[in-house]
C-alpha cells in the first residue's frame, strides 16, 4: 500500500512548488526507517516526514513530530549535522527506477536524500558525488556507508491513479498521503493489539464448553441417586452376577412403572447401592466446582470482550515509533517465568513456553527447589523456590499443583494428576524437544481443582 509512482510525482510537484528554497530548521529519526525534517520558508514552517516503514512507505508531511527516543538511532547525528541548515532544492522522482530524491545545498556542496520504494525500502543520505553518507537498513548488496550509491534497475511501469484526496490550503497532497498511511497504521495497530486478546477469548470458549459440560452433570448424579434408592428398597431382589435387574418404582400419582437397571456380575449387591450413592455424591460436587469455576472463566472472557470493545470505540494511543531492532535493545528481557505469590507470600515461578520451561528448571532454579508439572499433558513447569532442607507445606503444595494443572492442557478440568519432585531429579534427555524433560523420584497427587484458590492465585500474576 506504499505510495504509487502517480502519487510520488504529485506529491514531488507539490513540494518543490511551495517549499523550494526552504531551510531545513530541525532533523530527528525516532527509528531506522523514519526521518522527519522542518522546512521554514517565509511566513510558515513544515514538517515532513520520510518513511521507509514496508508496506506503508511514503514522502509526506505531519502536523508535529513525535518525541525522540531516549537513544536514538546513531544514524540521527550524521543526518542533523549534514541536513541542518541545508536549503530544499526541489524533488526528483524516478518512477521506473521506484526512487524518490530530494535534493538539497549546503554550503556549495550538493546532498540528496533518496527513499527506496521498494518490497525492502531503504532511506540513503548521499553527497553530491553519490557517495553514501549513512543508510537506514541495507537492503541490497553494496549500499553501505563511504560507497556509491548504485540506483535501481528500471522496471516498466503499471498504470495507477492516485488515492490523495485533501482540502487543506498548504501542501494538500503531502497532507493527504499522511492521512492515508496514518489510519492505516493505526489499523495494523489496534490488530496487533486485538490478537492476543481474540486468541484469548478463543482458548477461553473452549474452556468454558468443557467445564459446562462437567456443570451440566446433575441430572446424570439425580439418575445415580434414584437407582440407588431403588436398589436399597428392593435389595433382597438382587442377584450377585446378574447383568440387568427390573424393578418397580411408585410414581407421584400413586401408581407404579418397571424400571431396568443395568448391574455390574462382580458386584455385590451392597456394593451396587454403594456405587450408585458415590457416583451420585461425586458428580453433584464436581458439578459444584464446575459451576464456580464457570463463573471465573465467564469473568475473564466479559473482561477480555471489554477490552475489545474498548479498540474498538475509544481512541486508541498511536502505534509506537520505535523499530523492531531498537526495542529489543532498549527493553530489557522478561524472565523465563511468570511469578504468582502462594500461601504466607512465597514465591510460585510458571514457565512461559516451552524454551522458557528450560531456562526455568535448568538456570533458574536450584537443585532444591521444589518442580511440579501436570502429569500426561503438554505444560508449563512449575517451580516453587524454597530454601534447601526447608520441607514444603501443604498449602503451597496445593497452590503450586492449582498452577500446574492451570496452565496445562489439562485446564478447566475438575481432577488433574500433578507430579512433582526436587529439581535435581529433572533431566533434559539429549536431542528433547524444547520443555520436554524426564524426572525421577516424584510423587503423585490427584488434584481436585478448588476455583476460589485458583482465583487467589491468578489475581496475584506479575512479571519478576
Amino acid at each position: 500500500m506504499s505510495l504509487r509512482a502517480e502519487e510520488l510525482s504529485l506529491i514531488a510537484a507539490e513540494i518543490t512548488r511551495e517549499l523550494a528554497g526552504g531551510v531545513v530548521q530541525h532533523v530527528s529519526s525516532p527509528t531506522t526507517t523514519r526521518v522527519y525534517f522542518e522546512v521554514r520558508v517565509p511566513g510558515r514552517s513544515v514538517t515532513l516526514l520520510l518513511c521507509a516503514d514496508p508496506g506503508v512507505t511514503r514522502l509526506s508531511a505531519v502536523e508535529e513530530r513525535p518525541q525522540n527516543p531516549p537513544t536514538p538511532p546513531g544514524w540521527q547525528s550524521v543526518l542533523r549535522s549534514e541536513l541542518t541548515g541545508a536549503k530544499l532544492a526541489d524533488v526528483e522522482v524516478l518512477p521506473a527506477r521506484r526512487t524518490l530524491l530530494l535534493h538539497f545545498t549546503k554550503a556549495q556542496r550538493f546532498l540528496n536524500l533518496i527513499l527506496e520504494v521498494t518490497t525492502a525500502p531503504v532511506i540513503v543520505l548521499c553527497t553530491g558525488e553519490a557517495r553514501v553518507r549513512c543508510v537506514s537498513v541495507p537492503s541490497r548488496p553494496g549500499l553501505r556507508v563511504n560507497h556509491p550509491w548504485v540506483p535501481l534497475d528500471e522496471q516498466p511501469l503499471k498504470p495507477s491513479t492516485s488515492r490523495l484526496q485533501g482540502e487543506r490550503p498548504v501542501l494538500r497532497l503531502a497532507h493527504a498521503a499522511e492521512a492515508l498511511f496514518a489510519a492505516s497504521e493505526q489499523k495494523t495497530y489496534v490488530d496487533g493489539r486485538k490478537a492476543p486478546l481474540l486468541a484469548k477469548l478463543k482458548k477461553l470458549e473452549r474452556t468454558r464448553a468443557k467445564v459446562r459440560v462437567e456443570a451440566e452433570r446433575t441430572d446424570k448424579a439425580l439418575a445415580f441417586r434414584r437407582e440407588g434408592e431403588l436398589l436399597t428398597q428392593n435389595l433382597y431382589r438382587l442377584q450377585r452376577g446378574a447383568p440387568s435387574v427390573v424393578l418397580p418404582e411408585y410414581l407421584e400419582d400413586g401408581t407404579t412403572r418397571d424400571v431396568e437397571i443395568a448391574l455390574d456380575p462382580r458386584r455385590t449387591p451392597q456394593q451396587e447401592v454403594e456405587h450408585r450413592f458415590h457416583q451420585y455424591k461425586r458428580m453433584v460436587r464436581g458439578a459444584d466446582m464446575a459451576r464456580q469455576r464457570l463463573g471465573v472463566l465467564e469473568a475473564e472472557g466479559r473482561a477480555l470482550e471489554a477490552q475489545l470493545a474498548a479498540l474498538d470505540t475509544a481512541p486508541s494511543a498511536p502505534p509506537p515509533l520505535t523499530s523492531r531492532r531498537e526495542k529489543t535493545a532498549a527493553q530489557p528481557a522478561l524472565p523465563p517465568y511468570r511469578e504468582y505469590v502462594g500461601q504466607g507470600g512465597h514465591r510460585i515461578w510458571v514457565g512461559r513456553g516451552s524454551t522458557h520451561n528450560d531456562s526455568l528448571t535448568f538456570h533458574v532454579a536450584r537443585p532444591f527447589h521444589v518442580w511440579l508439572h501436570a502429569r500426561g499433558v503438554p505444560g508449563a513447569h512449575v517451580v516453587v523456590p524454597i530454601e534447601k532442607n526447608a520441607t514444603l507445606s501443604s498449602e503451597l503444595l496445593l497452590d503450586a499443583a492449582h498452577l500446574a494443572a492451570h496452565h496445562s492442557d489439562a485446564k478447566g478440568e475438575p481432577r488433574v494428576e500433578v507430579s512433582y519432585t526436587p529439581v535435581k531429579f529433572v533431566h533434559k534427555p539429549k536431542d528433547a524437544a524444547p520443555g520436554a524433560v524426564t524426572f525421577t523420584r516424584e510423587k503423585t497427587m490427584l488434584l481436585r481443582l478448588e476455583p476460589a484458590r485458583l482465583q487467589r492465585l491468578l489475581a496475584t500474576a506479575q512479571d519478576a
